[in-house]
């Protein structure tokens, strides 16, 4: 089980433990313990989720619009995959609802 504190995402099942897996800052998800360090995995930039190194860089993954998440490259358009409450972890319930897809598609489970 996954959790979320202080922009790290940790594999621990209690809010701020274990392992960490990445981190979060300003809508780029990167691998490093300490939120902006480590090697940027992708970004999130107006709820299209990319693969890029900067926010809105990259090519897109996906999107999140109203609670649903897609496989398109626009807003509202693609193939539903699920709803955001389907890919939230423990602690991370605060951020953009794009934000927590993405964390989880990078560092737990790719499915976009």
């Amino acid at each position: 089980m996954a959790n979320f504190k202080d922009g790290v995402i940790r594999d621990g099942s209690t809010i701020g433990s274990g392992k960490a897996l990445g981190n979060l800052k300003n809508g780029v998800i990167r691998n490093g313990s300490t939120p902006g360090a480590g090697t940027a995995f992708g970004n999130v930039k107006d709820g299209v989720i990319r693969n890029g190194s900067t926010p809105g860089a990259g090519s897109p993954l996906g999107n999140v619009k109203d609670g649903v998440v897609r496989n398109g490259s626009t807003l509202g358009a693609g193939t539903i995959r699920g709803k955001v409450s389907d890919f939230t972890i423990k602690g991370i319930e605060r951020e953009y609802d794009a934000e927590i897809v993405a964390v989880n598609h990078f560092l737990i489970k790719k499915f976009l």
